[in-house]
């Protein structure tokens, strides 16, 4: 695995001027790439979420698209916690995470993870309240996630669209 170059990355948010940048994106998944391509920044516009994008050396390597979120816990799950009153939890949501398939082994992908929750955690303390990174796991990516720090959030499971809610403490 190429070690990612930290001086090559660039983040930005997606403006129009990224436009014509995504019709090359492709991370090997069309219903990912049709989002990006197609709904990220009306959705971003409309205020439904934030997409970040990362360049690589120059290219769109990967993409983030983020939201504010809450999830309810168990009450097993918020004694595990250490979370005493609260049914509904603030969280960030990673509502989507691609990176082009040419950038599989550079960690592009962990990278904006990690970004994320620096971004969390920096809101939680300053700005508003916030605990968790979210996010729905599509079907064999939940090993991904969990390598990475998050836990099945067990009281949201019984999705009907086949994902799995998962969850990161931001302040792990």
């Amino acid at each position: 695995m190429p070690d990612i170059n930290l001086k090559a990355v660039l983040l930005v948010r997606l403006s129009e001027a990224e436009l014509p940048d995504l019709e090359a994106f492709d991370c090997g998944d069309a219903e990912m790439n049709s989002f990006l391509k197609d709904e990220a920044y009306s959705e971003q516009e409309s205020g439904m979420n934030s997409t970040i994008l990362l360049y690589y050396q120059g290219e769109l390597a990967a993409f983030c698209s983020v939201c504010c979120d809450s999830i309810p816990l168990s009450k097993k799950e918020r004694e595990e916690e250490k979370i005493e009153a609260a049914y509904k939890v603030p969280a960030i949501k990673i509502a989507r995470l691609g990176r082009a398939f040419k950038y599989k082994d550079y960690g592009v992908g962990s990278f904006l993870i990690d970004y994320v929750k620096d971004i969390a955690f920096e809101l939680s303390a300053s700005k508003v309240g916030v605990r968790f990174l979210t996010l729905d796991a599509y079907s064999g990516k939940e090993q991904y996630y969990s390598d990475k720090g998050f836990i099945r959030n067990e009281a949201m499971n019984k999705r009907m669209d086949g994902t799995v809610s998962m969850r990161a403490d931001v302040f792990d």
